[in-house]
């Protein structure tokens, strides 16, 4: 199994891999997004999603 290296410090293992909710909040308080970042020299893997938002309008008609 290959161990997951942070390509900007080099430290191995997925443990070093961790996550904080964005500032930015919904109206009911939940996070927008998660930032998954390395633990040791901050690089950020990416952004992931937390809440969707619907569309306020049916996309499909209804018959």
């Amino acid at each position: 199994m290959v161990e997951i290296k942070c390509p900007h410090c080099e430290v191995v293992g997925k443990e070093h891999i961790v996550s904080t909710e964005s500032i930015e909040k919904c109206k009911n308080g939940d996070a927008w997004f998660h930032i998954a970042y390395c633990d040791k020299c901050g690089h950020v893997y990416g952004t992931f999603t937390k809440t969707v938002k619907h569309p306020s309008h049916n996309l499909y008609p209804i018959f």
